[in-house]
């Protein structure tokens, strides 16, 4: 039998992230590994890409640097066990002078967001030396790169340079500190009411999120069953601009940015993307993923999917002809586990 399908399976490591795309060609394919999840995630990663015998990746997708990313990428990059035809990440010292950004962490350096941009970027350098020293292709995925199968919906070279002129900026790392939040220790994957809670809370008109969030890139898989939609961390923000370039309407599949933060998202957003699928990679605690956000979703007739909902397990989108896996079983979806 020949395939020509595609299959998104998103990997479950709590509040971090790790999506392979496959586009099947007959009895090959293009497989795309979107973000490795933390520094601790590099085992559960590789041992999966293990599991389906994967021993090549035509590419690597860093959507942006923070650790629940890009962290696991790079030890990932580093395995000469596992052949990569290209790394893409965005490099902000290419458009930052660093001698203003030094000063300005200087001066920032009691701030959380300090520390947060410094890791981002020491990050980038890691990923950068990793793959240099394989002599592995880097590039910087821009609106309207071609990845394999996807297409870069966001960021703009010149909204990507906006946001991270902020790095050199002392006043807006320390306006934006109230952005800074810590992920809940207190899940706990079996109780829905933890699961979706503060029910009361509606999404915000225009939330705001932390510049290298709605730097994310932003990525689309088309398929004759419609758009697939990867957002990474992007923000409102963000995913307007890629919704006016790209238009993106009625998808059919979504994930769900920022591991289901208020943040991230408007209820205008969603009516437009109207997913019929939606996963979100989420650890199950009162923040990750929100109750609202869900909600919201769910009203325009979306079916949601979490990674840690029931069992903690990893979830698997597929559509068109692709090849059957064995013990895979049919998701529970948080629509009617809520019902």
């Amino acid at each position: 039998m020949t395939y020509d399908g595609i299959e998104i399976d998103m990997l479950a490591l709590g509040n971090a992230d790790s999506i392979l795309v496959t586009q099947w060609h007959g009895l090959t394919c293009t497989r795309v590994l979107v973000d490795g999840g933390n520094c601790g995630s590099f085992d559960d990663v590789r041992g999966f890409l293990r599991g389906l015998g994967v021993t090549r990746l035509d590419h690597v997708v860093c959507t942006h640097p923070h650790d629940d990313h890009a962290g696991g990428l790079v030890p990932l990059v580093q395995d000469r066990a596992l052949s990569i035809g290209a790394v893409w990440c965005h490099l902000a010292q290419n458009h930052l002078q660093m001698s203003v950004v030094d000063s300005a962490l200087r001066q920032t350096s009691s701030f959380n967001r300090s520390r947060i941009i410094s890791e981002s970027l020491a990050t980038t350098v890691e990923l950068f030396q990793a793959a240099n020293s394989r002599m592995i292709p880097i590039y910087e995925p821009f609106q309207g790169s071609q990845i394999g199968p996807l297409t870069v919906a966001g960021p703009s070279v010149n909204y990507y340079r906006e946001l991270v002129a902020q790095f050199g900026d002392a006043d807006a790392i320390r306006s934006t500190e109230h952005l800074v939040t810590t992920h809940s220790t207190n899940a706990q994957a079996g109780l829905l009411l933890q699961v979706l809670a503060e029910a009361n809370k509606s999404l915000e008109a225009n939330p705001q999120t932390q510049p290298e969030n709605n730097s994310s890139v932003i990525l689309v898989l088309p398929h004759a069953s419609g758009v697939h939609l990867l957002t990474g961390d992007a923000g409102a923000q963000a995913l307007a601009c890629a919704a006016n370039a790209y238009g993106l309407a009625n998808c059919q599949w979504m994930q769900i940015p920022h591991h289901g933060s208020r943040r991230n998202i408007t209820q205008t957003l969603i009516d437009h993307f109207k997913p019929n699928v939606a996963f979100v990679s989420a650890e199950g605690s009162n923040k990750h993923p929100r109750r609202a956000v869900v909600n919201a979703f769910k009203k325009t007739g979306c079916s949601v999917y979490s990674t840690h909902y029931p069992n903690k397990s990893g979830l698997r989108h597929s559509r068109g002809t692709v090849p059957q896996r064995e013990g895979y079983i049919t998701a529970t979806a948080l629509w009617e586990a809520d019902n």
